[in-house]
C-alpha cells in the first residue's frame, strides 16, 4: 500500500524490485553499444542496503581517446534521472560544480562528447530523484543543475566533486558517491522515502511486466487511484506514468534494432501492447526523433 495514499482495501503488494545490477550485455538505450565499447568502459554496481528502492544502481564509464578525437555517445536514457560526478575538459581534472551534475528525465534522445581521458561516476533513480535532491522531480525533467548544493555539506569540508575524485579508482568513487547519498537519504522525511520506493517498484512493473499496457493497469497493481499514482510520479520521476510505459516499450524496441534483428514492425507492435504499427511509429519518433525503420538502417551504415 502506498504511503500517504487513499485506502482502497485489500491490494496485493507489489513485487519487489529485483535485486540485481543488469550485466554488461544489458545495452538498452545505448545507441551503436559496439561504437561506444571501442572507446569506453561501462560497469554497473549495486545500491547497497540503505539505498535500495531509492537508487537503482550505479554506473561508471572511463574513456581514454587519442588527441583532438570526439566521441559523440546517444542514449535513449532510461526513465529515470542521474546525480552524476564527471571529469570535464578531457584533461582529467574535476571541474566543480560542472563537475557534479544533477541530470533530471531526458524525453529525448541524449548526446554526450567524449574527449581526452576522463570517467563519470552516477546513481540512477526512477522513483528517489526527488527525494534525494530536495526538489520536486518535475522541476528537473529535461534540465540540470549542479549537484553540490542539492547534497549539502561534505564530511571534513570540500565539495562533492573533489570528494569523489579523491577515490583510488573506479569502485572507490562508487562507494564515495554512494556514502554521499546515504547520509542525504537518513535525513529525509520517512513518508517521502517510502513513496519513493514505491515509484521505483511501479517503475520496475512498468519496465518487467508486458500486460502493463495502460496507466490504469499500473495503479491497479499499486492499489491506487490514476490520479494518485500520477501525482507520485510527477513529484518522485517527474514524468507521468503513460510516458513511463510508452519510453520502455520504445527502449525495448530501439534495443531490437540496435541487435540487428530482422523485426517485423506490426508483429512488434503488437507484443508491444501497441493498436496497430502506426502508434508505434508514433511513439517511436516522438522519443527518438525518427521512424523504426530508418533507426535501424541507421545502425548499419
Amino acid at each position: 500500500m502506498w504511503v500517504g495514499a487513499p485506502s482502497v482495501g485489500d491490494v496485493t503488494p507489489l513485487p519487489p524490485v529485483p535485486d540485481a545490477v543488469p550485466g554488461p550485455d544489458d545495452t538498452r538505450g545505448i545507441v551503436d553499444p559496439g561504437g561506444m565499447r571501442a572507446v569506453a568502459t561501462l560497469e554497473r554496481y549495486p545500491a547497497g542496503a540503505a539505498l535500495e528502492g531509492v537508487v537503482d544502481w550505479f554506473w561508471a564509464v572511463g574513456w581514454r581517446l587519442p588527441p583532438g578525437a570526439v566521441h559523440v555517445q546517444r542514449v535513449l536514457t532510461h526513465p529515470a534521472g542521474h546525480l552524476s560526478v564527471g571529469t570535464l575538459g578531457g584533461d582529467g581534472r574535476v571541474l566543480d560544480p560542472a563537475g557534479a551534475r544533477v541530470y533530471g528525465v531526458r524525453s529525448r534522445l541524449d548526446e554526450r562528447r567524449l574527449v581526452g581521458t576522463g570517467w563519470t561516476v552516477a546513481a540512477k533513480a526512477s522513483g528517489g530523484l526527488g527525494v534525494l535532491t530536495g526538489l520536486p522531480a518535475r522541476t528537473l525533467t529535461d534540465a540540470e543543475r549542479p549537484l553540490g548544493p542539492l547534497l549539502g555539506p561534505v564530511p571534513g569540508g570540500g565539495d562533492v566533486a573533489a570528494a569523489v575524485a579523491e577515490g583510488a579508482d573506479e569502485p572507490a568513487r562508487v562507494a564515495v558517491l554512494r556514502g554521499l547519498l546515504e547520509r542525504v537519504l537518513a535525513d529525509r522525511p520517512a513518508e517521502a522515502v517510502a513513496q519513493a520506493r514505491e515509484v521505483t517498484a511501479v517503475v520496475g512493473l512498468a519496465e518487467r511486466d508486458r500486460s502493463v499496457v495502460r496507466v490504469e493497469d499500473l495503479a491497479r497493481a499499486a492499489g491506487v487511484g490514476v490520479r494518485t499514482l500520477q501525482r507520485f510520479f510527477v513529484a518522485h520521476l517527474g514524468v507521468g506514468p503513460a510516458w513511463v510505459v510508452r519510453r520502455w516499450r520504445i527502449v525495448e524496441a530501439a534495443d531490437r534494432a540496435a541487435r540487428g534483428e530482422d523485426v517485423v514492425w506490426s508483429d512488434l507492435a503488437a507484443e508491444l501492447g501497441y493498436a496497430d504499427q502506426a502508434h508505434l511509429v508514433r511513439d517511436f519518433r516522438a522519443h527518438l526523433g525518427t521512424t523504426p525503420a530508418a533507426y535501424a538502417r541507421d545502425l548499419t551504415v
